[in-house]
């Protein structure tokens, strides 16, 4: 029996697959970021007293305290609190002294209502007057005259934090720690990002349930701290300081502030992955017949990227990697 052979013929290469292409696209691109932050009442100040005697009463914590009403007592004499940012560093007993320090008991006085002569910061026959219309309505000695000890001077209201002293010990030493009443949100954002916040910057701060409220940063820190971020690598920190514009609902917690630092309207756009580096530098897209474009990149948000160049415009088709 005779065979035949026969010799295929070889196989043909495959074409290798056209390149996953996308369309250059106009759109608006907003750059939104988030930082972890911490809810409360912002930093803790301490109140050191200064009046010779024994404690009687002492605030519960969680107390707000106003211009006017008694932070604690020693000896059973309230020991008021005072708003302004100057504390009495000496008996105001005679009329004719002038300074700041008169000028912080005429404000407050004024502000609780009692007439007052004279210059801001003279204290006057009227301003004696006042000062012992004001102790008679406050049940105490109507001396007309006010010991630094008889009033703790502070910025403005404030809620009282934690209570270090107690009841009859002296009245003179650390006694509390107290806040601002308002609740607000601290944030240590790395140095590297800091630039993205601007006091009255407005953001929006999502709490533990996942809540929205507005806030506004009231205060960006110039000082840098070492911190250990998540890797437990130490960074340069940045403190910035939130107040919210809503209720929180909680008084602690840990939270998220999200703010947009950047957003521009009607750009060209292209996804991340269309861009190619350069050996000379820069950037370029490549267009669906090969031909090499060269872009100047600009914001980079959700996974685009703004692009622009001669050459380039909306529905122009790039290659892709994905």
């Amino acid at each position: 029996m005779a065979f035949t052979w026969t010799r295929s013929a070889p196989a043909q290469p495959s074409a290798p697959p056209a390149p996953k292409t996308v369309a250059v696209v106009k759109t608006d691109l907003t750059d939104v970021r988030e930082f972890k932050a911490v809810l409360g009442f912002g930093a803790s100040q301490q109140v050191t007293g200064r009046r010779a005697g024994t404690l009687t009463w002492l605030p519960s914590p969680g107390t707000a305290v106003d211009r006017g009403q008694a932070l604690y007592k020693v000896d059973n004499r309230p020991v008021w609190l005072f708003s302004g940012d100057t504390p009495l560093w000496r008996k105001l007993d005679a009329a004719g002294l002038k300074g700041p320090d008169v000028k912080i008991l005429k404000d407050n006085l004024g502000a609780l209502g009692y007439r007052l002569g004279g210059a801001a910061d003279e204290l006057t026959p009227a301003t004696i007057d006042a000062v012992k219309r004001w102790q008679k309505a406050e049940k105490v000695d109507q001396s007309g005259v006010i010991e630094p000890g008889d009033v703790v001077v502070l910025p403005a209201k404030v809620r009282v934090e934690a209570v270090t002293a107690k009841l009859s010990a002296s009245g003179e030493g650390p006694l509390m720690t107290v806040t601002a009443t308002g609740k607000a949100v601290a944030a240590s954002v790395d140095a590297r990002q800091a630039e993205v916040f601007a006091k009255d910057q407005k953001v929006t701060v999502v709490l533990p349930n996942g809540t929205e409220v507005p806030g506004t940063v009231r205060a960006v820190s110039t000082d840098a701290e070492q911190e250990k971020n998540g890797t437990g690598e130490e960074v340069p920190t940045i403190a910035v300081d939130i107040g919210l514009d809503g209720e929180a609902g909680f008084d602690s917690g840990p939270v998220r502030v999200r703010l947009t630092s950047t957003a521009r309207k009607g750009v060209l756009a292209v996804p991340v992955t269309a861009l190619l580096a350069l050996r000379e530098g820069g950037y370029a897209v490549q267009t669906a017949a090969g031909q090499l474009v060269a872009v100047k990149t600009g914001l980079f948000a959700g996974g685009l990227v703004e692009i622009s160049g001669g050459g380039l415009g909306e529905g122009l088709q790039v290659v892709t990697t994905s």
